[in-house]
């Protein structure tokens, strides 16, 4: 082979290297909300160990009845990533508005008067979110999934969603861990049926 041809070869082997690397990387992971790094692996981590799901998970197209929150196509292993960000956000938010209303009661405002509610919206507002450090603390799951979702039964599923929510680090006797209960239910009843 002369050396033209060996430097055509070359060049058409780095190319076709070059396309495998990324045509088979692996694909980003489904995180629609942007959730910081470790805040996405703890709820990544519930989805798969505790829950059973798969990130590899076929997507399937469709409208899903009362949840706009999911994408047309979705799975679900990522309806499951969108309602657990839903979830620790809401919670996250309450965790500010009852900090925000503590330190405002502390000035000594009245309950149910207009500024307490002042004070608590405006304080609310000012402060951010629990640090990474500390939601990561308190939300290592302590179960994971004896084998895959798409097996379990009904009992068991529903066994599992309340292990998630907890794994959260929501406690059964807040009203959030009920609403994340419900929200992750919904999710997948609406995967399982799609309204088109």
């Amino acid at each position: 082979m002369n050396i033209r041809k060996r430097g055509w070869v070359t060049v058409v082997s780095c190319a076709t290297a070059a396309m495998c690397t990324i045509g088979c990387a692996t694909p980003p992971s489904y995180n629609p909300q942007s959730l910081p790094a470790p805040t996405y692996a703890r709820v990544a981590g519930i989805c798969q160990g505790v829950l059973g799901l798969s990130p590899t998970e076929r997507l399937t197209g469709g409208n899903w009845l009362g949840n706009d929150e999911l994408d047309y196509w979705t799975s679900h292993y990522r309806g499951c990533i969108v309602s657990l960000s839903d979830s620790l956000q809401s919670a996250r938010d309450t965790e500010v508005v009852q900090q925000a209303e503590v330190q405002c009661r502390a000035k000594g405002l009245q309950p149910g008067s207009p500024d307490l509610a002042l004070c608590v919206l405006q304080t609310a507002n000012q402060h951010p979110v629990p640090t990474e450090p500390q939601v990561a603390a308190a939300s290592e799951p302590t179960a994971s999934a004896p084998g895959s979702f798409y097996f379990a039964s009904p009992r068991e599923t529903a066994r599992r969603v309340q292990v998630a929510c907890a794994a959260l680090g929501l406690s059964p006797a807040q009203t959030e861990f009920g609403s994340c209960v419900t929200q992750l239910k919904a999710a997948f009843y609406a995967i399982d049926h799609p309204i088109d």
